[in-house]
């Protein structure tokens, strides 16, 4: 392929040639243009990229725990990491793509434009049925960095938004809180 088209190439180049006596004068510049401007339309479609750094994190909140708050919190924290959560991330013009979190970051390209963060609700029922018929878990979900959480009427989280120029680094720490009411850790073995 790469031959074909510097034979292509040769051929356009040896006919825009002016003969002038027996002197060949070739006109370089309008193959320089025709260079460079390939060479910048690649250089352009990989510099309106960006890219964002997701960081999904979950803490736990408790009140009446059985035997104490931290008991129960330190229950929660052992059975649900980062990467129980799966996310997903839309760009303005890019495909979306979906990972699993992670508290240590997520680097995804996107388009420079706006971009939406967004996570699969997290079912809490097998912790209820862990920390005891009393127990009453949700989550609640807030952001931090660049993106801003966005919320619909009843306060559920919809996603996180925000906008990046190309070349631009953008953080966006998705925080998960499981908040436990009247849990009872279970008894270790």
């Amino acid at each position: 392929m790469i031959k074909l088209l510097a034979f292509i190439t040769a051929v356009c180049f040896l006919s825009s040639t002016i003969s002038i006596g027996s002197l060949t004068q070739i006109n370089l510049e309008s193959f320089g243009q025709t260079n460079v401007t390939s060479e910048t339309k690649r250089q352009s479609q990989n510099s309106d990229l960006a890219t964002i750094n997701i960081t999904k994190t979950v803490k736990c909140d408790s009140s009446l725990g059985i035997p104490t708050d931290d008991s129960v919190c330190q229950f929660v924290l052992s059975n649900v990491d980062s990467g129980q959560f799966d996310l997903g991330v839309t760009g303005n013009q890019s495909a979306s793509t979906s990972f699993q979190g992670s508290s240590n970051g997520t680097i995804i390209s996107v388009t420079a434009g706006n971009y939406t963060v967004t996570e699969e609700p997290f079912d809490t029922m097998d912790l209820e049925n862990q920390l005891g018929e009393n127990a009453i878990v949700s989550t609640v979900t807030d952001t931090n960095g660049d993106c801003t959480g966005q919320f619909n009427q009843i306060d559920t989280f919809q996603g996180a938004t925000g906008i990046v120029e190309a070349g631009e680094a953008h953080s966006c720490e998705i925080i998960n809180t499981i908040s436990v009411n009247q849990g009872s850790s279970p008894e270790e073995p």
